[in-house]
């Protein structure tokens, strides 16, 4: 499944915990707007892509590749060929339905969300240390 400028939009702002409301006002965008876009429904303007991502801290051509593939897809680093890897998504090894353990002893909710900000707060700075 190809990923869209709304679940790419979606997934940034939910790691970080806040809501479309949040995300709206900080950045000066409608709510509805914002709303239009995580659903696919509009593509924000380069303009506003960019907005959100020096909000969210994070390179712009990641998801201005993702709105705009012919005029920003080549600018976007080179994509590893995953072709012959075990490929683990992070959103579904934090999912409700997968069950993390650790030395074979599964691991309370508590902790599996634990993991969860940890990874997402990774994820976030690693995208922000490239840029610098």
């Amino acid at each position: 499944m190809t990923e869209t400028v709304g679940s790419a939009l979606r997934q940034i702002r939910k790691g970080r915990g806040e809501s479309i409301v949040e995300v709206a006002k900080a950045t000066h965008t409608s709510p509805a707007s914002f709303t239009k876009w995580e659903n696919d429904q509009t593509i924000p303007s380069e303009r506003s892509i960019r907005k959100l991502a020096e909000y969210y801290n994070t390179d712009p051509i990641n998801i201005l590749a993702l709105a705009y593939p012919d005029k920003y897809a080549s600018q976007k680093e080179a994509q590893v060929d995953l072709s012959d890897r075990n490929v683990i998504r992070v959103e579904d090894l934090l999912s409700d339905k997968c069950v993390l353990t650790y030395n074979n002893d599964v691991l309370a909710q508590s902790k599996k969300d634990l993991v969860a900000s940890f990874t997402a707060g990774l994820i976030i700075g690693s995208t922000a240390s490239t840029e610098e």
